[in-house]
């Protein structure tokens, strides 16, 4: 039993090494709010837990007539309307906190306004710092901790686990809709060191598998669609590729026209072969309605179709599989109890289902965020995972030299220095190895942030006025 006796919220600012076009967003910078918390145990003696993820507001709330300063507002209030929660309710196993504190705030903040993924962002990071504190404490990793049953979570998941987590996770690199594939499409050349083009990722990464964004601009779609698969063929070898929608697609009916479209199309023979899945292709208000049903079983027999922004809330899993979606995404931010269960749900259907868990980035920085994301998605075998936030910003530039150094000590098989003095992520044959991830005591972080690098903020104690 432990109880969350104090939360310190930190903010770090980032900017992008160049633009991240996603759906209709163009992502050029990003705020990364940590926790640091103390917890109690039964004894009243104090330990440590943190966690950390990107303030990514866009993803989370696609009401493009709220400002981004108003988006970003709302998940602070969440984080906050969480702090205060779990701080009020006394001592639980990790699970017992979540189950008691989890629908309370939810309905709160939705009945406020915010959408179901805003109002279990705070949730989402509270938990991971609950959860990395408990491991801690036991001495144990977040694989280990599952198997030992310590957050007490439903006892199926630990004979359902894998007999270890993944040693290496191959990097699902994310083609973003506006990305330079050759060097003739670079119009502002970085020069930093680090690859810009796809041509230039799949050189110096050794990358393999591909998460490429498509809209509902069918000819514009298809013709990127081509391009990309120009470069695929020639040089990616035995490649494996998913597309995301990201909730692009007016209907259900009109995004199986691009579906068809693609099975059809002369040039895309060898990528849609490869294609493994689809993801959320039309936005999460009509993703779960029974009038999609029909259309969606004609897609599934192309390719699997998964949903990731409509997962909002535990039982959303559930009424898509009905549905017929073949499975879902896990991101961290969404929390990671979701994950589990997720997971639960996967390997508890019928073999022959083919339901699909799959690991997806949120512009995951360096070091809890990204470490913290590759742990959870280790632990439950997961082999191969999106990661894009590594590509998009040169995330240890915004980190003191202290941290950068004590990342190389610590995960001297994950990262390697770069001419430019900054650590890098250490891409083999398009894989990280993460076996010093898996190792560390908590979810995925050796050593604690070096939290006087970073602002202590304030979160918003009601409903954000601003537009």
């Amino acid at each position: 039993m432990v109880k969350v006796a104090e939360i310190t919220p930190y903010m770090r600012q980032m900017r992008s090494r160049m633009p991240f076009r996603f759906g209709k967003t163009v992502m050029t910078g990003m705020p990364v709010l940590h926790l640091r918390m103390r917890l109690e145990d039964e004894q009243g003696r104090s330990f440590e837990g943190c966690s950390a993820c990107g303030l990514v507001s866009m993803w989370f709330d696609k009401d493009y007539s709220k400002s981004e300063v108003r988006r970003e507002a709302d998940l602070l209030y969440s984080v906050g309307e969480a702090v205060k929660a779990y701080l009020a309710a006394g001592a639980g196993t990790a699970w017992q906190l979540h189950a008691a504190v989890e629908p309370v705030v939810r309905r709160k903040l939705k009945a406020e306004g915010l959408t179901g993924l805003v109002a279990g962002y705070g949730i989402a990071l509270v938990d991971a710092a609950i959860i990395d504190g408990v491991c801690r404490r036991a001495g144990l990793s977040f694989f280990d901790g599952l198997k030992a049953g310590v957050l007490g979570f439903d006892e199926a998941l630990a004979r359902l686990l894998p007999a270890a987590p993944s040693p290496r996770m191959a990097l699902r690199h994310t083609v973003g809709l506006g990305d330079p594939l050759v060097a003739a499409d670079v119009t502002e050349p970085r020069n930093d060191g680090l690859p810009q083009t796809l041509e230039q990722v799949i050189a110096a990464y050794g990358a393999r598998y591909f998460k490429i964004k498509v809209n509902n601009d069918v000819p514009a779609s298809l013709e990127r669609l081509h391009r990309v698969a120009q470069v695929l063929d020639a040089q990616a070898g035995e490649y494996k590729a998913t597309l995301d929608g990201n909730e692009a697609f007016p209907t259900m009916e009109e995004f199986r026209g691009f579906v068809e479209a693609c099975a059809a199309a002369p040039g895309l023979e060898r990528l849609w072969s490869r294609t493994l899945w689809i993801e959320q292709p039309v936005a999460r208000q009509q993703a779960l309605n029974d009038s999609i049903a029909g259309v969606l079983a004609k897609i599934n027999e192309r390719k699997p179709v998964i949903i990731d922004e409509s997962d909002d809330e535990d039982a959303v899993l559930d009424r898509a599989l009905k549905l017929g979606y073949h499975g879902i995404s896990a991101k961290n931010c969404k929390g990671i109890f979701r994950t589990l269960h997720s997971y639960l749900a996967v390997k508890q259907a019928p073999a022959d289902a083919g339901l699909v868990l799959s690991s997806e980035d949120l512009t995951n920085q360096p070091i809890v965020p990204n470490h913290q994301d590759l742990c959870v998605a280790a632990a439950l075998g997961i082999t191969h995972s999106e990661r894009n936030g590594h590509h998009f910003f040169r995330g240890f530039e915004f980190l003191p030299e202290g941290e950068r150094a004590q990342a190389l000590r610590d995960y001297p098989a994950l990262y390697e220095m770069k001419k430019d003095g900054y650590p890098s992520l250490r891409f083999r044959d398009g894989e990280l190895a993460i076996a010093e991830i898996n190792n560390a005591s908590g979810v995925g972080v050796v050593s604690s942030p070096e939290w006087s690098s970073m602002e202590v903020i304030s979160l918003p104690q009601q409903p954000p006025a601003i537009k």
